[in-house]
Formats: structure tokens, C-alpha cells, sequence
């Protein structure tokens, strides 16, 4: 059915999230002050949509091998032959190839497209080799740095310089990428990992998941851990600091109580998990990870005009909500028709 293989198509390329990939890409410019074309933020938006895509569809792909071992990627559409290999490939070859096309439409200085070409390049090596190589933490790092340049990239693609702000931004979103990646999804894939023989950090520093599914953590680990997490929480102290420079002292003060009870709500989170008091996130949704985040985005309201800030989030609000009522609707429509099904059976 054509729902079904547009349902397939939306979890290949994961949609769903690409609204936040899509915000990613619009923050460089709006930190930069920078009040663009509305057909250069559609289009900003619409190179981050097409990045996540790529990625997603190039992952799934690479790892198709493995997640036929792994019952937790059981209903992926690669796995179940909802699309074929060809089709994802097809797709990890034609999004950068358009996202490339976009760069050059909204005519981004040549300096900026490079960027993106060379961006998106790594972004294919990373997901080739990242479970592969001996070297799973530099993958992690290459995979950061992958997230992490959108802001910076499309900030100098529009305003032609990259504000001091931005780069506090773009450290602050490599350090939360690393964090992602090297905590919340390699705890999140531990016990599939260790089975289907891929390689992280925390397979390399002896981590494992308890029958309890509480985290094994060693010694090791956990410091590399509460390092992580202190480099997100001392960034984020400086990029709220350069955010906020020049405005109210109410602004101020506030944006700089939110890093710290967000700090201290991050600390709590990680150490009961390291302490093996909770399981990890079996979704990688983890609250360390959410207070991070939390400070970035106190860093983009203080910073960025509102006559860009504001239609923005709001356009992430409705992409949040306009595929959760998809899925949410496809979903039940699919639970309604396998029962008719077995009941006419």
C-alpha cells in the first residue's frame, strides 16, 4: 500500500527528527542577528531536513547486517523489506546531492558550499566506519564535528563571518553530540552491540548492562562520563555568558540560574545511572543530555532577535506535532486493519 511505503520512507529518513535538524541550521544566522530572506530560512530549514535524511538513511543502510541480528530493530524498514537496500542507497546518494543543489540556489558564498560538501562527506565516512574501526572515540569526535558545523556553516553562508557566539554555540553542540553518541546511544545499543560485534566507547572501556539492565560501568567509563558531562556544563556556562553579553542584568541573571539548576539536575541524572540506580534510556533519551540542551536554546532566546526566534520554534512546534499525530494516526489505522484482517482469516 502506498501509506505503508510512505510510513516506511518517513521512519528510513527519520522526519520525525529532522525538524530539529532543520532548527540546527537556522541558529547561526539568528545568533549572528542576521534578519534573512524568508526564502533563505526555508531554505536553511531545508538543508537541515535533507542532512538528516542522508544520515539516517546512510546509517541504516550500513548497519543492515547487524540490525537483522538485533530484535530491537526488528520493524526497521530495511529489516522488515518495507524498502530495499537500493532504495536506501538511492536516497543516501540524492539527499546531499540536493542539499548541495540548495547551497547553490540560495547562492551561499563558495566558501560556505565547500563546507557543506566537505560536512557531508564526513558525514558518510563516519556512519561507514564508526561500529567498524579500532577507533570508535575518534569516530564519536568525527560524528560531533559532523553535528556540530551546521551553525557555523550557515551563519557564514549568510552574514559572510561566524560571530564569537556561534563558535561558543557550535562547541557547546559538538560536546552535546559527543555526549548523544558516546553515552546516551552506545548505552542505549550495549547489549545488541556486544552480540552483533560492532565496537564503541563504551564496549572499549568495559561498560555493560546488568541482568537487571541497570549500567556495569567501570572506572574508566565513568570518568570519561563526568569529564564529558563537566566540559558540557563549563561551555555552556561561557556560551550563555557570551549570549548574554550586553543585555539586561534580569536576562542575565536568569539565563545564568537556568545553566546552573540545569547543571546540578544533569549531575543527579548521571550519577544515578552510573551508579547503576536506573537502567539506561532504552529510547537514548536522556535527561543529562535534555538540561544541555536546555542551556543551548536559553542561549539562542537570549541571543537571537525574536522576529526570527520566534517563527522558528514555532515551526518546530508544528513539525514536533504534525508527525506525532501521523504516526500516532498510522499507528491506529494499521492496529484497525491487521485486526479486520485476522478476523476475516
Amino acid at each position: 500500500m502506498i501509506r505503508d511505503r510512505v510510513a516506511a520512507t518517513a521512519n528510513l529518513l527519520r522526519l520525525h527528527t529532522a525538524g530539529f535538524e532543520g532548527f540546527v541550521c537556522v541558529t547561526g544566522p539568528m545568533l549572528a542577528g542576521v534578519s534573512a530572506h524568508a526564502a533563505s530560512i526555508v531554505a536553511l530549514w531545508l538543508v537541515g531536513v535533507l542532512i538528516n535524511g542522508y544520515i539516517f538513511a546512510l546509517n541504516d543502510l550500513v548497519d543492515l547486517p547487524r540490525d537483522r541480528l538485533n530484535p530491537a530493530k526488528a520493524r526497521s524498514p530495511l529489516v522488515t523489506g518495507a524498502l530495499s537496500e537500493r532504495e536506501a542507497l538511492l536516497w543516501s546518494i540524492c539527499l546531499p546531492l540536493a542539499a548541495v543543489a540548495v547551497t547553490a540556489l540560495d547562492h551561499w558564498p563558495a566558501g560556505a558550499q565547500v563546507a557543506m560538501a566537505l560536512l557531508l562527506i564526513l558525514g558518510a565516512v563516519v556512519n561507514v566506519y564508526q561500529k567498524a574501526t579500532t577507533m570508535p572515540l575518534l569516530m564519536d569526535v568525527l560524528f560531533a564535528v559532523a553535528m556540530a558545523a551546521p551553525p557555523a556553516i550557515t551563519a557564514f553562508a549568510v552574514s559572510g563571518a561566524v560571530d564569537t557566539v556561534v563558535w561558543w554555540v557550535t562547541a557547546l553542540l559538538f560536546l552535546l553530540s559527543l555526549q548523544l553518541n558516546s553515552i546516551a546511544g552506545n548505552l542505549k545499543d550495549l547489549a545488541s552491540d556486544r552480540r552483533t560485534g560492532f565496537r564503541t566507547v563504551a564496549i572499549m572501556m568495559g561498560a555493560d548492562i546488568a541482568p537487571n539492565r541497570a549500567l556495569v560501568a567501570t572506572a574508566a567509563y565513568r570518568r570519561y562520563c563526568w569529564m564529558l558531562l563537566g566540559c558540557v556544563d563549563v561551555v555552556g556556562v561561557g556560551t550563555v555568558w557570551a549570549a548574554t553579553a550586553g543585555l539586561p542584568v534580569i536576562v542575565v541573571v536568569v539565563s545564568i540560574a537556568i545553566v546552573l539548576l540545569t547543571a546540578a539536575v544533569g549531575a543527579a541524572s548521571m550519577n544515578r545511572l552510573l551508579s547503576g540506580k536506573r537502567p539506561p534510556s532504552s529510547r537514548g533519551r536522556e535527561l543529562y543530555f535534555a538540561t544541555g540542551f536546555l542551556v543551548l536554546l536559553t542561549a539562542v532566546f537570549a541571543r537571537a532577535p525574536w522576529s526570527t526566534i520566534v517563527p522558528a520554534a514555532a515551526a518546530l512546534g508544528l513539525w514536533e506535532a504534525a508527525f506525532t499525530l501521523y504516526w500516532t494516526w498510522y499507528w491506529r489505522t494499521t492496529s484497525r486493519t491487521t485486526v479486520a484482517r485476522e478476523a476475516e482469516v
